[in-house]
């Protein structure tokens, strides 16, 4: 799998075997382009692999139909730009913490580990139930006991990526054999429901990945990490 993420604050290239083929031997490809950017994966490999993914996404769902009762759209202009059709919302009583561990229980359930085995839990937020950190709350609500390190990891669009390969580099070390990535974000709290032009793009929801440190077949194959201040301006959340 290839996952790239470009903004305006940030860039990552991610390879890494997909869900259907962790087990080793995955393609290794290199070298990601976009119309603007090319970025080699010269980090070399990873010593981690990919074993478990879960997720997890609040009841309520407002469609596109839903949003013309809003703002002045309608469903074929936002899937033409977006290829959105609808997205899910938390309501009153929903935490993103629910979510977040409710992810990471499905990830860790399809890995075949338990919450003991887990020396590390990263959650990957930029709209933390908890300024302190939902981390170590989801980390104790899965199971996981006081010796598993957990803590947040800000960098929006990225987060999950950097997450990623921070968790790796923690299991590539001694003392750290499996972790928990969890990206989640409740962005419906900050929008503008009256923009049309933001309010169609988010919404709420959490997602989870469990890796495993494996010197002989790593399925993080390579990465590359940039960030770029000078957009500062154009995209912030306060």
């Amino acid at each position: 799998m290839r996952t790239f993420c470009h903004w305006n604050l940030a860039s990552l290239l991610l390879l890494a075997s997909t869900v259907s083929a962790f087990a080793p031997g995955a393609s290794r490809a290199f070298v990601s382009k976009t119309s603007t950017t090319e970025l080699e994966a010269t980090s070399g490999a990873l010593g981690v692999r990919p074993i478990g993914i879960g997720s997890a996404a609040p009841d309520r769902r407002i469609t596109n139909v839903d949003l013309e009762a809003v703002v002045e759209t309608n469903d074929e202009w936002i899937q033409t730009r977006t290829g959105i059709g609808s997205r899910h919302v938390l309501t009153d009583g929903e935490s993103l913490r629910t979510l977040g561990a409710k992810a990471a229980a499905n990830a860790l359930e399809m890995s075949g580990l338990s919450a003991d085995d887990i020396d590390l839990v990263i959650v990957a937020t930029s709209s933390a139930e908890d300024m302190f950190g939902d981390a170590p709350s989801i980390a104790k609500a899965i199971g996981c006991g006081k010796d598993t390190l957990a803590f947040d990891l800000t960098a929006a669009c990225s987060g999950f990526l950097f997450s990623t390969v921070t968790a790796g580099k923690f299991l590539s070390g001694k003392g750290f054999k499996n972790a928990i990535v969890v990206g989640a974000d409740a962005l419906s709290r900050w929008v503008d429901w009256d923009d049309r032009n933001t309010c169609i793009l988010f919404g709420d929801g959490a997602g989870a990945m469990v890796l495993t440190a494996d010197d002989k077949n790593p399925g993080l194959l390579g990465y590359a990490m940039h960030s770029n201040g000078e957009g500062y301006e154009d995209l912030k959340l306060w």
